[in-house]
């Protein structure tokens, strides 16, 4: 309502009053005192919401920045050489639980490193009341790498795989060697000898199945723990340089540039489902050196040597479909042995490149955590813990063959040394 000459409107009791009976304006003060909280970051705001996708949006945010200053500072950095003339081509390390009867191995964490001649070495974390006394539980407190056995003169170590309670070994050669170790029979490992399968480039252990990539076929060891292990065979076509498992379902990246899909409540001589075919792509064929099935097997993360890295939807599956993620900037390598790992939640993934160089991405968009720089680029060397930027900004002296995240570390074996970050700081 408009006022009249002399009067106001007062809305609340919907009637005209004198001017002089109206009511003196209340102050306000729109400047904000000088100790008013300022706004929050946007990250903040977000992880205070209600929405759920706003709170996984801010958590992701969070983790992207914290593993963005992984290892920056040289003092949240470690470095072990190998022993002398080793060559490392695996790596593994778990929580091991150790024998029950107090008699053998003690739990404890627990590493194990394979090298190029066929050699299995391990090594333990020191008690705390260690004579040495030493304070950092993850640094200097690692004992000295100690041979535990050979799996075959002269053949490459390609597979270590540990749970809290086995660790088994995989050799390449003429004819496949297993080592089984278990932790409650301490000082004794199993050695299983399969004469007609050669080749072995991958093994994925998943409770005590074990499947082997071999030569022109994948290698299904249903139980490990079988007196008589019955071995089936599921036919590629191709040499296989990747495999691994998720339930029922048994993954496998051939020679050929297929990544296949393998149903083990089927016959094995079921045609395998082909998940995707590098030859399908403009660029040609290549080697499918990587599979890792994720999102709870909905999505399926492929490399191939040439470089590529992408992730495939398993739920619409065509194989001349292109990836739904591509993380770009790898660097692939024909006949180099490199690491291509996920974190424990599945959030990051990491691959070493032919550069030697090491790089990661957030699995679910494909943003690189630290740009990459490019191949040629100077940069900092990884001989010593001595050098700042961290991981992603270095460039080591060898290729990283083996790549291991842990919830508060990042692990990594190639040439002659194993090298380790505390993630985040």
């Amino acid at each position: 309502m408009r006022d009249l000459p002399g009067f106001y409107f007062d809305p609340a009791r919907n009637r005209y009053f004198p001017l002089a009976s109206r009511p003196p304006p209340t102050s306000t003060n729109t400047t904000a005192p000088e100790d008013a909280p300022t706004r929050q970051r946007p990250i903040y705001d977000a992880r205070m919401s209600t929405s759920a996708a706003a709170r996984a949006r801010a958590k992701g945010a969070l983790l992207h920045a914290r593993l963005a200053h992984t290892g920056q500072d040289a003092r949240n950095q470690d470095r072990w050489p190998a022993p002398a003339g080793a060559r490392v081509c695996a790596f593994a390390t778990t929580e091991w639980l150790g024998s029950h009867d107090g008699e053998g191995d003690e739990a404890g964490p627990r590493q194990w490193i394979g090298d190029a001649r066929g050699w299995v070495y391990s090594r333990a974390l020191r008690p705390s009341h260690d004579e040495c006394g030493w304070d950092d539980e993850y640094g200097s407190r690692w004992a000295d790498w100690t041979p535990e056995l050979c799996l075959h003169p002269d053949s490459e170590v390609t597979s270590l795989l540990a749970t809290p309670t086995r660790l088994v070994g995989v050799c390449f050669g003429p004819a496949t060697k297993i080592g089984v170790q278990d932790a409650g029979a301490p000082g004794r490992t199993a050695l299983l000898s399969l004469t007609s399968v050669r080749d072995v480039r991958a093994a994925s252990l998943q409770g005590g199945a074990l499947v082997l990539g071999a030569a022109r076929a994948a290698i299904l060891l249903p139980d490990l723990d079988a007196a008589a292990a019955r071995v089936r065979t599921l036919a590629t076509g191709s040499d296989v340089f990747a495999v691994a498992q998720c339930e029922t379902l048994i993954y496998a990246g051939t020679r050929a540039g297929a990544a296949l899909r393998f149903d083990t409540r089927v016959r094995a001589t079921a045609k395998p489902h082909s998940i995707c075919d590098s030859a399908q792509n403009q660029n040609g064929r290549s080697t499918a050196a990587f599979v890792r099935p994720t999102r709870g097997g909905r999505e399926l993360v492929v490399g191939f040597t040439d470089g590529r890295l992408g992730s495939y939807d398993l739920r619409f599956v065509r194989p001349a479909a292109p990836p739904i993620v591509v993380y770009g900037g790898h660097v692939g390598g024909v006949g180099e042995r490199l690491g291509t790992t996920l974190d424990p939640d599945e959030r990051f993934l990491f691959a070493a490149g032919a550069d030697r160089r090491l790089r990661a991405w957030a699995l679910g968009s494909g943003a690189p955590v630290v740009p990459s720089p490019p191949s040629s680029s100077p940069s900092s060397h990884a001989s010593t813990t001595e050098h700042q930027g961290g991981p992603f900004a270095a460039r080591f002296p060898a290729p990283l063959a083996a790549l291991h995240v842990t919830a508060d570390a990042l692990w990594a074996g190639g040439g002659g040394a194993v090298w380790r970050w505390r993630m985040g700081v």
